[in-house]
């Protein structure tokens, strides 16, 4: 799939001296860089496929924003310790961006194939088993418990959840003019800030280690099984619901069963309400930051995620 218009404007605003980027993939890996291929996605990494005088490929990923990868290498280290497939890191280290100094890291490619580049052409059985893969994945993902919700600050020092969620609800609300600036109409957004107040999102306790952004785009398979699981940058501490949730609305309904499937959950009318209330919680901020970057096709995209999720409810009625 390739990436948006908008994206691929948002990153000709920056770019890192490709000087900068040979000697760092050097200074990592021995060799040296041969081509680099500029890798158009996601907001907060500048991303870059490198060839080597070895003939091998690896990846490199810059961190625009200010916080490192420190917390990442801990949730793909949590998360490999456990079975889960994640890249191998060859190197962590500061490199001169266009700017300023950044984070960056060299990754080795992921083993497989990109899930969304190839489910059309697999075959029902192996996409259906592929996907149950998945869920077990998930599964003992969510075996990893993190001490605390979000993420910890510079001085580990995890988010109070009660703190948290106070300031969760406050922040989404704050978001109202932007829903309207999205086209919702009244009516909407009165029933989404219901919901997002009756919302189990953020949770108060049980927190385990959530992947966070979980997209076809992010999943690599091989034989009927997951290969590896790439892009770390959303990990938290959080919910099996809201991971549950976030999978519902990234993967097509037919592939979510199957999944849900692989994780042992039935997908009866509670957990269809749940999906429903989370995924109006989750997506305000979603459509307020597409709002505020002038991302129209994200937008709607997010803006007919919780018109579905609004229609579910309105079906299901409320729980008795």
């Amino acid at each position: 799939m390739a990436p948006s218009e908008f994206l691929v404007d948002l990153h000709r605003r920056f770019a890192t001296p490709r000087v900068a980027v040979t000697d760092f993939v050097r200074r990592t890996t021995g060799a040296e860089a041969l081509e680099l291929d500029r890798i158009a996605r996601g907001y907060d990494n500048e991303v870059y496929r490198v060839t080597l005088a070895t003939g091998a490929c690896v990846f490199v990923r810059i961190r625009r924003r200010e916080d490192g990868f420190t917390n990442e290498l801990w949730a793909m280290d949590q998360a490999r310790d456990h079975g889960i497939p994640v890249p191998e890191v060859l190197g962590v280290d500061t490199i001169s961006g266009d700017q300023r100094e950044q984070s960056a890291m060299v990754i080795t490619p992921a083993p497989g194939h990109q899930f969304l580049q190839v489910a059309e052409e697999l075959p029902d059985n192996e996409r259906r088993a592929t996907l149950a893969d998945l869920g077990r994945v998930v599964t003992r993902l969510h075996e990893v418990r993190t001490p605390g919700i979000w993420r910890p600050d510079d001085e580990g020092r995890w988010p109070d959840p009660s703190e948290l969620r106070e300031g969760y609800v406050q922040e989404r609300r704050a978001e109202h003019d932007r829903l309207v600036t999205a086209g919702l109409s009244a009516a909407e957004i009165e029933a989404t800030f219901a919901a997002l107040e009756a919302s189990p999102e953020p949770p108060a306790a049980g927190f385990v280690l959530c992947h966070g952004d979980l997209s076809p785009e992010h999943v690599f398979v091989e034989d009927g099984r997951v290969s590896c699981l790439i892009d770390w940058g959303m990990w938290h501490g959080g919910s099996r619901l809201g991971e549950l949730t976030y999978l519902y609305n990234t993967f097509e309904d037919e592939d979510f069963a199957a999944i849900l499937a692989g994780y042992g959950r039935p997908l009866d009318d509670e957990l269809r309400r749940d999906l429903a209330t989370v995924t109006l919680s989750q997506r305000i901020g979603h459509v307020a930051h597409h709002v505020a970057i002038g991302d129209r096709a994200a937008t709607e995209r997010n803006v007919s995620l919780m018109r579905r999720a609004l229609r579910e409810l309105r079906t299901l009625g409320p729980a008795s």
